[in-house]
């Protein structure tokens, strides 16, 4: 059986998009691989179906020459005779293959599309008359335009180029390699080998602000954005009481000294930071989507976090990020640089990552996980599509030890088959169950953005 993937080329498809003399030359910005000497690794040998009518034609030509002594069969079955025994002593040594791979873009937003150009070179002495090459493409990225397939010959110091666009979507993606299956003059041995080309797309998040306020009452010492029930410095009026020798005149409500002739200190509500945790539900069951062409929930729970963290920190927040499923931790601070590492985790951190993790996580063990690692003072924002009674249980548990809960919940439901109804419905009541806990619930719908879901959430609990 061959090990060629899924890409490789049938028969004679395809032909280089550019054949030259000469070593490779892409020095675009992007260019991650040098252009050296790669080492090849076999992967399969094998015998093609190509001779084995020549075989049969031999066969036939031997036992006429024998029973009608034709010089002519006779001639043709040494001929055959002949090419059957180069075919058995024909080998494909390792092909001697530079490679050089050109990304336009390394660091891309998501769903942006990059250019691709991956140039092999033929630098050993040897011409390679039947060369099929395809380079690997990480599955999570979406071939665009163009193919990352080439059948071409090389000769000793030419190139082909394979050209293609492809999406890419958040996450770190490392590229396998080059495949390379290799065909004898003769077409009676091909061999298959991959050749090393390491280069990574590390795709982060937009992260754009949402300015839809998720925080509860909660807060830290801080200074920050989140009025308070206590009287003190701030912006929003608070209440008044009786003047004191000391207090400032621009405290002083002259309106009532002007209407009573009584002095009155105004007071504002203060102004604190709040301090949030946003964990993402990252667990393999939340990798489930509404349609084929719909992100996961998982990814969008990651989208929420990401967005709400950019968010509380232009807020003069403090924020951090933990998960619900494999681990990861950071804790809540504020500045540039958190800034910055916490958006590189939502698009390269493994636990983030946009393929499930393997394993279990046992939503007990999870909890106690997470509760060590919370500040007294911290209230989280909990996003996970509620899908069973994990969540619902994560709730209750940091509710019940002091930490106050907002749930962010993508619905990745649908209504085609009763199972997919039945999902639906369950999910309804989970969050009705939430709600009686005294947690407010964000239900975003499949096809919503989210600024329209929290909007929308927002009217709900002021109404």
């Amino acid at each position: 059986m061959s090990a060629a993937p899924d890409a490789a080329v049938e028969g004679g498809e395809g032909t280089a998009d550019e054949t030259t003399d000469g070593a490779p030359g892409s020095e675009g910005d992007g260019a991650e691989t040098g252009g050296q000497p790669a080492v090849g690794r076999l992967l399969e040998r094998h015998d093609t179906d190509h001779w084995r009518i020549v075989g049969a034609a031999v066969l036939v030509a031997v036992g006429g020459a024998a029973l009608t002594a034709s010089p002519g069969l006779l001639l043709a079955s040494v001929v055959g005779v002949g090419l059957l025994a180069y075919r058995q002593l024909s080998t494909v040594d390792t092909p001697a293959l530079a490679v050089d791979r050109s990304v336009s873009d390394r660091d891309p937003d998501p769903e942006t599309v990059v250019s691709v150009e991956t140039t092999v070179t033929n630098v050993g002495e040897r011409t390679l008359p039947d060369c099929r090459l395809v380079d690997r493409v990480p599955a999570e990225l979406s071939v665009v335009d163009g193919s990352p397939r080439r059948a071409t010959m090389l000769r000793p110091g030419e190139s082909c180029t394979i050209s293609y666009d492809a999406e890419a979507e958040r996450g770190a993606h490392e590229f396998d390699g080059v495949y390379a299956a290799v065909g004898d003059l003769a077409g009676t041995v091909q061999s298959e080998f991959e050749f090393e080309a390491p280069s990574v797309i590390r795709c982060s998040p937009r992260a754009q602000p949402i300015r839809s306020t998720l925080l509860r009452s909660m807060t830290t010492p801080y200074a920050g954005r989140l009025p308070t029930d206590n009287p003190g410095e701030g912006l929003e009026f608070h209440a008044t009481r009786e003047y004191r020798p000391g207090d400032a005149l621009r405290r002083i409500d002259w309106n009532q000294y002007a209407s009573t002739g009584e002095l009155a200190t105004l007071q504002f509500r203060t102004e604190r930071a709040a301090s949030v945790v946003l964990v993402a539900d990252v667990r393999p069951s939340s990798y489930v989507r509404a349609g084929p062409d719909d992100p996961h929930a998982a990814d969008r729970c990651v989208e929420a976090a990401s967005r709400l963290f950019v968010s509380l920190l232009e807020e003069d927040h403090r924020a951090g990020i933990a998960t619900f499923g494999p681990d990861y931790w950071l804790a809540p601070n504020a500045g540039t640089e958190h800034r910055h590492r916490a958006l590189s985790a939502f698009g390269t951190e493994p636990a983030l990552s946009p393929t499930p993790s393997e394993g279990t996580f046992p939503v007990r063990l999870r909890l106690r996980w997470l509760r060590r690692r919370l500040p007294d003072d911290a209230q989280v924002i909990l996003c996970t599509p509620l899908l069973d009674w994990s969540s619902e249980t994560a709730v209750q548990v940091l509710e019940s030890h002091g930490h106050p809960v907002t749930v962010v919940s993508p619905d990745p439901t649908g209504t085609d088959t009763a199972g997919e109804r039945v999902a639906r419905l369950e999910r309804r009541n989970r969050i009705t169950d939430v709600h009686r806990l005294g947690v407010p619930v964000v239900d975003w719908s499949t096809g919503e953005s989210l600024d329209v879901a929290l909007a929308r959430a927002a009217r709900g609990w002021s109404g």
